[in-house]
């Protein structure tokens, strides 16, 4: 009976933490949301890593995010995404290539994943739970683990955030693939609120008269 008992104890406390842990996660993940609702726009450099060791797989690369409500420029690897909201431009260096989409509506944009919507994925479709407090080039961030609530329809299993509250933004985002590749974005610098020009949410044909446009809407 003192066995079962003490079994039970442990497993309330367990249970008890685990709340408490995901209280913790709530509340952070909260705040950064509200934070991040009151920009006007955003611009973000980052560092980008893909790493995976049993394939021997180890790419570093650098690119920037633009955002000014639904519109966004992202600039990654040798391609461009740029939409305006309503239509999605992915520009292909070097293959001197356009494609032409629209954005996603009604149910289609339920799986609709964009840069914007990366910076609240927490909001819709994740369970999350604290995970620990560490120390990285000499500032203190806050770990919460992102679980999908539907995993077997995702190539990952979890989402690391690396949140500085002092200054609340997302540091460093780890994704957990389940093939044991690892994606790493590391954000350099993060600029709130600049004044962005409308045209840079547009692709201008005569910036690259030589590349093919291929319209899939």
């Amino acid at each position: 009976k003192i066995k079962t008992l003490l079994m039970g104890a442990i497993l309330v406390a367990s249970t008890l933490s685990a709340k408490a842990q995901d209280a913790k996660a709530k509340t952070i993940l909260d705040k950064l949301s509200k934070k991040t609702e009151s920009y006007t726009s955003m611009h973000a450099d980052f560092e980008y890593k893909m790493l995976n060791k049993e394939e021997g797989i180890n790419e570093t690369q650098k690119g920037s995010l633009l955002t000014q409500g639904k519109k966004y420029k992202f600039d990654i690897a040798g391609q461009v995404i740029i939409s305006d909201g309503k239509t999605v431009w992915t520009v292909l260096e070097d293959a001197e290539e356009v494609q032409i989409n629209e954005v996603p509506q009604g149910e289609d944009n339920e799986d609709y994943i964009n840069p914007v919507s990366i910076l609240t994925m927490w909001e819709k479709g994740f369970k999350y739970k604290y995970d620990s407090k560490v120390t990285l080039d000499g500032v203190e961030l806050d770990v919460i683990n992102l679980y999908p609530e539907k995993p077997d329809e995702k190539s990952f299993h979890t989402v690391k955030l690396y949140i500085n509250q002092t200054k609340m933004v997302v540091s460093k985002i780890e994704i957990k693939g389940k093939d044991g590749t690892d994606f790493t974005y590391n954000i350099k610098t993060f600029t709130p609120n600049e004044s962005i020009a409308p045209s840079k949410f547009t692709f201008k044909q005569a910036d690259h008269p030589d590349f093919e446009v291929i319209d899939l809407r």
